[in-house]
This record gives structure tokens, sequence and C-alpha cells, in this order.
């Protein structure tokens, strides 16, 4: 890939800056979608106690602790290019927080596809790789999912179902959500599979060939919102899912969600983003 010219979070480096312990103290609201376990010394510890130097180059736990909160801060903050080169730099075990960074900063501020579809191709991988090391982290599973969801999106739906991502992605989320039954993220990226799948290739051919029906996508939907009703993310997701659909684009609940979106206090760069977008749409501005 071309040397990447990072583009800055348009609002400000400080505004979502959780210095010390700050970041702790947020951790419960900022992970309330992803139900990511916070990043202590003793997480730490007993991932590399479990899974050995596979995870990481680094056996010291209040280093890899210190690095791997560093990185979510930079994530949280809206400096993805810092969070990923932290991220990779302490070997699998930075997956997560790396690939969450990179495809914040694909699909919302990076504007050349080819970078867009190297940094979730990188990002797959990265997490699939994680996902068999430490096979018990629900977030390596819906990281690893959302890559590829975000890269069929870019090469076309029925073009990655004909390579097999679609199942891969479906795998992926239902490994998650077994391992995380109240993850909201994962529930939304499942329901946007289901009604996505459902839309391209018809109701009959989605559910044989693909496990997939329109009806589940939107339980999985609802259920994320009762989950994470203040995420403005899982809102946009939800409406861009049914807005898949020409006949659905100007409906009521598409309204409705882009409607909550911009209406939600964000509390992290990423949300900020979201709600932006979700302004913009109501303004009568952007896709």
């Amino acid at each position: 890939m071309k040397q990447i010219e990072w583009r800055a979070f348009p609002y400000g480096d400080r505004v979502y800056r959780y210095t010390g312990s700050s970041l702790e103290a947020h951790w419960p609201v900022l992970h309330s979608g992803d139900r990511e376990v916070f990043p202590d010394a003793r997480r730490v510890a007993d991932q590399l106690e479990r899974c050995g130097p596979a995870l990481s180059h680094d056996a010291d736990p209040n280093t890899l602790a210190d690095l791997l909160q560093s990185a979510w801060r930079d994530y949280h903050a809206g400096d993805f290019c810092a969070a990923m080169t932290t991220g990779h730099a302490v070997g699998p075990i930075g997956a997560v927080v790396a690939g969450r960074a990179a495809i914040a900063y694909a699909m919302h501020l990076e504007n050349d596809p080819e970078r867009v579809q190297t940094l979730l191709c990188d990002t797959a991988s990265h997490c699939e790789r994680l996902s068999q090391i430490e096979p018990g982290w629900a977030n390596a599973w819906y990281t690893h999912a959302l890559a590829l969801a975000r890269y069929s999106q870019q090469i076309s739906i029925v073009k990655a179902l004909g390579r097999g991502l679609g199942s891969k992605v479906r795998q992926s989320l239902m490994v998650a959500i077994a391992l995380e039954p109240d993850h909201a993220a994962a529930h939304a990226a499942l329901g946007g599979y289901h009604i996505e799948v459902s839309d391209k290739v018809g109701r009959v051919v989605a559910r044989l060939a693909h496990g997939a029906s329109r009806a589940e996508g939107l339980r999985h939907f609802e259920r994320a919102i009762v989950l994470d009703p203040d995420s403005p993310s899982i809102r946009m997701a939800y409406a861009n899912a049914l807005a898949v659909n020409r006949r659905s684009r100007r409906s009521v609940a598409v309204e409705r969600n882009v409607t909550a979106a911009a209406a939600c206090q964000p509390r992290d760069a990423i949300a900020h983003l979201d709600a932006e977008r979700a302004r913009a749409l109501l303004e009568g501005v952007g896709v």
C-alpha cells in the first residue's frame, strides 16, 4: 500500500482525550456496546498465561497494559494513526485496538478506495490470527467480521458472497455473540449482514445459501438498540442497512434512526463522526 498521509480527526485533538485514570473511569460507558475488558495488568497477565508468547513479544504485563491503554486513548480521541501504530507494535494482543482504529479511519476519513480496502484486508488478517491465538476474545472475532463486512461493501455484497466472505462474516459474528451475548455492536453487525444479503440475493437464496433473513436482521438490530440505545454508530448502521433497499431509503424507520443518531451525545471520536454524518443527512448533505 502506498504511504498514507493520515488525515486528522476534524473536531479537535483534545475533545475526547481520556488522560490518566479517566480512561478506566469512563471505560464502562465507552465500551458499553462491545463489552471489551479494560486492559489492565491483571487482564494482560491472564491473557499471557493462557496464550503464551504468541500473543506478544513483550512478556511484561505492566508495560503491555500501559501501551494498550495508550492505544485505546488515541483511538477514542480520534488519533487513529497512533492507535494503529501502538497496537501493531505490541504484537497480536494489540490487533483489536489497531483494527478498530483502522476501520474507523478507513470508513470515515480515508478517500482513496485502494487504501480503504488495504486497511480493511490487513485488519481482517491480523484479527483472524488473533482469534486463533486467543479464541475466547469476543472482540477479536467481532473486529475480524467488521473488517470483512466493510470490505465486502466496498467490492459489492454479491462479489463478496461469491468469494465466500459472507459466511466468514456471519460465523465470526456468531462466535462473538456466543462469547458475549450482550455485545450490542456484534448484534448490529449481524443484523446488517442479514438485511443486506437478503436484499442483494433475494429472500429464498439468502435463507438457503447464506443463512440470512430480513426478519432475523431486524431482531438483531432491535436487540442492539436495547443493549446500547445511545450509540450513534448502531443507529446509523441500522439506517444504512435499511436504506440498502431503494424502497426503504425514505422510510420512517430510516429517518427515525438517523434522527436518533444525530441527537446522541458522542462519547468519543468515532461516535462523533457517526453523529455528524447523521446530522449531515438530516440537512440533506452527503449520501
